[in-house]
């Protein structure tokens, strides 16, 4: 039987995201991130949680108060998902996937990526 676990986290970040080739003004967020991950139970757990908000804790920290444009060429809610996304597949235990991710830019936008 497989299992999914979920884990939120919150970070502060700033972008001026580009569209149709012109920058918007910089202004800032809290972005709001959950990660799902998903194997099989073993000794009745799929992995510990502080595992893995010690790993994500690790790849958000990087983007915590930071100006978004300084670290991707087009900084939307999507292309971080994907990168925190690409992060996340690095650090996981033999035997558990990343499931789902969600990130929400502010209250009302997000992304949610399926894989």
């Amino acid at each position: 039987m497989k299992s999914c676990i979920v884990e939120r986290f919150k970070f502060e970040a700033a972008h001026a995201v580009i569209i149709d080739e012109k920058p918007e003004e910089i202004h800032g967020h809290t972005f709001w991130l959950e990660v799902a991950v998903e194997g099989p139970l073993r000794n009745g757990y799929v992995t510990d949680f502080l595992e893995l908000r010690r790993t994500v804790g690790e790849i958000i920290e990087r983007l915590d108060h930071r100006n978004l444009n300084t670290l991707f060429e087009n900084p939307t809610t999507e292309n971080v998902a994907l990168w925190i996304a690409e992060e996340v597949k690095k650090k996981l235990p033999k035997g558990v996937r990343l499931r789902r991710i969600v990130l929400w830019e502010g209250e009302e936008n997000g992304v949610e990526l399926e894989f």
